[in-house]
């Protein structure tokens, strides 16, 4: 058996496997319904029912919102209800819970509320949140302060 002749034969069994590929349906993947997912994370938050539906039904990513505010709730002192209204008034909630639970852990005393409402604010949240990581630990800046500092520059 020459080289081209062992790689003809390969080919062949490849283009087999292809077309039996093609032809047996794939397994449909268990749905997860985002809604309902939503649902129950927000109502695990102690979120109550109507308000869980009503902002689950309106979020254009349901699930990130429900993240957000479980994410939020589990790492800062901020409460479901709070974290939920700015959850539900950003473009990137998930962002928002990483901008918010990293000041929360890297820097010392922070105004939690104030952080929050000013990560809501900053159009890029992940880079605000650098910032004030990085002038509170290298700067002798108070936390509030950096926080002051890096939204301002934003604006």
């Amino acid at each position: 058996m020459t080289i081209s002749s062992l790689f003809r034969f390969c080919a062949s069994q490849l283009a087999i496997a292809g077309i039996f590929a093609m032809v047996i349906p794939p397994k449909p993947a268990v749905s997860s319904n985002e809604f309902n997912t939503c649902a129950a994370e927000l109502l695990r938050a102690n979120i109550s029912r109507n308000l869980a539906a009503d902002v689950c039904a309106e979020a254009l990513y349901p699930e990130d919102l429900s993240l957000c505010v479980l994410t939020i709730k589990a790492q800062t002192p901020i409460v479901a209800d709070e974290a939920l209204y700015g959850c539900q008034r950003v473009r990137r909630p998930l962002e928002l819970a990483s901008c918010i639970v990293e000041i929360n852990h890297h820097t010392s005393n922070p105004e939690v509320l104030l952080a929050f409402d000013r990560c809501r604010r900053s159009l890029l949240p992940l880079r605000f949140s650098e910032c004030v990581i990085g002038l509170s630990q290298e700067i002798d800046f108070s936390s509030t302060q950096a926080i002051e500092t890096c939204i301002t520059a934003e604006d």
